[in-house]
């Protein structure tokens, strides 16, 4: 078991420029700029909405919001600011560095600005990750409905195919916007460069995905290798990782990857060999949750509408 609360990170950086929707989402209005200022709920910024939700579910101490501290000095309330307005890899390091030197030794989670949880559903996750905590990280997925109508209009979001544990048949699977992680477990370099492949082909296919960040990593997965040669290691980076990667990601564009067999992979790409060794009861952990208020993250003006928020223009 792991103690409660764990310090988080909003990330609050802007999206400069429309993101790139499937054909589904064509007919929607992506959202621009500092979103969780510019939407509002009920009167109030949604950044302001995001931080009194994770303050309620009494889980999550210090909450910290990496952004402009122009843009969100005054919307912080009790939350502490990081200032940074990088890449989206560069914000997400600048916040971990920042919450490691404040709270050592501890799990640090992330989570994003444009999401309305549920009280009752930080409830449930935080009761999941304590479950199972220590682990090397913590990434849960929502379990998609099987009516899409009820994503009303985030219907148009890609979903994954995964087995869970103890079942037979694949179920579809969105983000949660939500991880805990351990910082000294984790390849954190690698981390930041494939985040910010990622969030460059968010809403995108499976297979796009896929050969644009493995293109996007090789040259760096190469380079590190060349580095450990540089010190008499053994450069097996590079060819651990794919080993690990092109047999899982094929499972996972056919939807049949399994729950556990996802997990694994993780941790053999995302957590360093040393940890693996010294720990090898730990974890990678990702959980099928049923949490939809954590996958409806607010892209469009038509999603921030359905709820109940205005965007200021």
């Amino acid at each position: 078991m792991s103690r409660l609360p764990i310090p988080i990170v909003i990330l609050a950086g802007a999206d400069r420029k429309p993101a790139t929707l499937p054909e589904q989402g064509r007919d929607k209005h992506p959202l621009v700029g500092y979103k969780s200022v510019d939407v509002r709920i009920e009167g109030r910024t949604l950044i302001e909405t995001v931080v009194q939700r994770l303050e309620a579910s009494g889980g999550f101490f210090p909450i910290y919001i990496a952004g402009p501290r122009e843009v969100y000095e005054k919307y912080a309330g009790n939350a502490r600011l990081i200032h940074t307005d990088g890449a989206f890899g560069d914000n997400v390091r600048a916040s971990i560095e920042h919450v490691q030197a404040e709270n050592p030794g501890s799990p640090v989670g992330v989570t994003v600005c444009d999401i309305l949880p549920e009280p009752a559903t930080l409830a449930r996750l935080l009761s999941n990750y304590a479950e199972h905590a220590p682990c090397d990280l913590w990434a849960p997925m929502v379990r998609s409905p099987r009516r899409p109508e009820k994503l009303g209009a985030s219907a148009w979001k890609p979903a994954y195919g995964i087995i869970p544990e103890n079942e037979d048949a694949p179920v579809r699977v969105l983000p949660g916007h939500l991880v805990v992680g351990d910082p000294q477990a984790l390849r954190l370099k690698f981390v930041y460069r494939l985040i910010d492949l990622g969030y460059s082909t968010r809403n995108r296919s499976i297979d796009y995905r896929r050969g644009q960040m493995f293109r996007g990593i090789l040259a760096d997965m190469l380079m590190h290798d060349l580095r450990l040669l540089a010190r008499f290691r053994p450069p097996l980076f590079t060819w651990s990782v794919m080993r690990a990667v092109i047999p899982a990601a094929r499972l996972l564009r056919q939807g049949t990857i399994t729950q556990r067999r996802l997990e694994e992979t993780t941790r053999r790409v995302f957590v360093k060999q040393r940890h693996r060794w010294a720990h090898p009861d730990r974890r990678v952990v990702v959980p099928i949750v049923e949490a939809l208020s954590m996958a409806r993250d607010i892209d469009t003006e038509e999603e921030a509408a359905e709820l109940g928020g205005s965007v200021l223009h």
